[in-house]
């Protein structure tokens, strides 16, 4: 039988952090052949004293992951700062992936995966992918990614965020700028996936009438701008800048559907032009294509974790992990620790570890996507 177990730092020294929360993982584990290491932006500096302490603490360089925004352990939260987050694995089929070029390299990262799924991917397989995403190209890293894992599940965060410096990601004794860490996980007896979102619907599903490469000039056959604005409401209406950090675009997965919680992405808005009623996304679109818009809102996000770990079931996992964005936490919720809270009371005391990224991977209508506002939430069950 396989375990798994969790540990959690907020020493300020780098080296202490990592022995401690190795530690308190491998104990609860009962050893360790593998782990993921998630740590905050205080420690970048000494990222690679970091990585070689869990290492040498759990005897291992199967190590995997990446510097984030902020990490996450079993009912906490920490954001910025310092902080270290390991889960150890004994007895599950773990085997890291490192690619230290990314950009250019995506059909490398796809054999990579398909070796570690050989005899075939399995639908309680788990591939964990940790990108530097300054050097992500999600449309080709995916489609080749969605052909060589298969049936297996694929989520991951990108690391760092978008503020902070460089990010930085890991594997054993490498680290680096550029790269693609990750680990494929196999031999546990089921797999779940849930995605969370922190959006709720402000207008029905729209079609686009008239388009100009990222430029959608009319929606419907009004002017696109003019659309926003009335989705937006005042006060956000009157600024555009304000209204692109709230109302967002929705990207529905199927177009004939109804808008679902689960059925679409998230894309930002890139840029408006009033003087031509406009706005843009940056997704390539067409003439005839359908999308909606959406408000980020705290109420709408608390209310769909709920429903989503609810849909999960109430069975105690081996183990969990948790990619939630950036933009998400303390400054969105307006409270500390509210999702790492909600996933405790869900799932007890199952070892769960996790990042905040610059961006998510997880599936949207069961296909891997680049996903953003959302947290993905995968359970491997003994």
């Amino acid at each position: 039988m396989w375990a798994a177990g969790a540990g959690f730092s907020i020493e300020r020294d780098a080296e202490v952090a990592a022995r401690e929360a190795a530690a308190q993982a491998g104990a609860a584990a009962g050893g360790a052949d593998a782990a993921l290491v998630f740590a905050g932006p205080a420690h970048r500096a000494a990222a690679r004293a970091l990585v070689a302490a869990v290492c040498a603490e759990l005897g291992t360089t199967r190590v995997a992951g990446g510097l984030a925004h902020g990490v996450i352990g079993v009912g906490r939260e920490q954001e910025g700062g310092a902080g270290v987050s390991v889960l150890a694995v004994r007895g599950l089929d773990a085997e890291p992936i490192w690619v230290p070029e990314l950009a250019g390299n995506e059909e490398v990262v796809a054999e990579e995966v398909a070796a570690r799924l050989a005899g075939g991917a399995r639908e309680q397989d788990l591939v964990v992918l940790i990108p530097d995403p300054r050097a992500l190209q999600p449309d080709a890293l995916l489609a080749r990614i969605r052909d060589a894992a298969g049936a297996a599940g694929v989520v991951g965060a990108g690391a760092g965020d978008p503020v902070s410096d460089a990010p930085l990601v890991w594997c054993g004794a490498e680290i680096g700028e550029g790269a693609l860490s990750g680990i494929v996980l196999r031999g546990a007896r089921a797999r779940r996936i849930g995605v969370t979102q922190a959006c709720r619907p402000a207008t029905e599903l729209l079609t686009i009438t008239r388009v100009q490469g990222p430029w959608i000039l009319e929606l419907e056959g009004r002017p696109a701008l003019d659309v926003y604005r009335e989705a937006a409401r005042e006060p956000l209406a009157d600024d555009l800048r304000r209204a692109a950090a709230f109302v967002l675009a929705a990207l529905p997965r199927d177009a004939a559907a109804p808008l679902a919680p689960g059925g679409y992405l998230v894309r930002n808005i890139a840029g408006f032009a009033p003087d031509a009623n406009a706005f843009a996304i940056p997704v390539a679109l067409e003439k005839g294509d359908r999308i909606a818009l959406v408000h980020r809102e705290p109420e709408t996000a608390r209310e769909d974790l709920k429903a989503m770990l609810a849909d999960l079931g109430s069975e105690p996992p081996g183990l969990g992990l948790y990619f939630d964005c950036c933009a998400r936490g303390t400054g969105f919720f307006g409270v500390p620790g509210l999702e790492s809270a909600y996933l405790q009371q869900a799932l007890g005391a199952a070892p769960i570890a996790g990042m905040f990224g610059s961006c998510e991977l997880g599936p949207i209508a069961g296909r891997a996507e680049l996903l953003t506002y959302t947290g993905v939430l995968a359970l491997l069950d003994r």
